[in-house]
């Protein structure tokens, strides 16, 4: 059972019936404790974008805030739907990710016979490449997975990133600037 807090109910009837600063007293209330939830299982970049998401759902929702008197729970299970999702989500990249290195080099294995120096250094290409693809914002590496992997990546982002075709196309095109600038640098070692 949590305590109710009377200024959560107060705020969250007067958010819920437009009151913009009523929310981001909600927000300024509540946004350190549920960071603190995001960041259990996540890396602190991450955690901090689930936070906001949490609020963006939350505002959106609010007129399904079945009493004001359970905004805590009620944020507190979004944050934890977001995390989730977030988590499940950076596991498919992982996972798709793997495969498309994977099949790059049984491709490349398959159509010519190399010396073991050219695998090395393809192999270490490969792995300066995902790392670059990690520092890509995430709807750049989004729009970069979108352009190899699905079939119609315009109606693709269209649907994940709310984009035109040609706003899609800018952001490959920024991302793949981004990824040759970030493949010519020279590794430390």
């Amino acid at each position: 059972m949590s305590v109710m807090m009377p200024e959560d109910a107060r705020d969250a009837g007067a958010a819920r019936a437009g009151d913009g600063e009523a929310f981001a007293r909600l927000y300024t209330r509540h946004a350190p404790v549920v960071l603190a939830l995001c960041r259990q299982g996540l890396p602190q970049a991450e955690a901090e974008d689930a936070c906001q998401e949490t609020f963006l759902r939350a505002y959106r929702k609010l007129d399904q805030l079945r009493s004001d008197g359970d905004l805590r729970p009620w944020l507190y299970t979004i944050a934890r739907h977001v995390c989730s999702e977030r988590r499940r989500s950076a596991t498919r990249r992982r996972h798709h990710e793997e495969q498309a290195v994977m099949d790059l080099h049984l491709a490349s294995a398959a159509t010519e016979p190399s010396a073991p120096s050219d695998m090395a250094e393809r192999v270490e290409q490969l792995d300066r490449l995902t790392a670059a693809l990690d520092r890509l914002p995430d709807d750049e590496r989004l729009a970069v997975h979108l352009c190899y992997l699905d079939p119609n990546p315009p109606a693709a982002a269209s649907e994940a990133l709310n984009l035109s075709r040609a706003s899609y196309y800018r952001l490959v095109h920024r991302a793949r600037n981004r990824l040759a600038a970030w493949m010519k640098e020279v590794p430390a070692r």
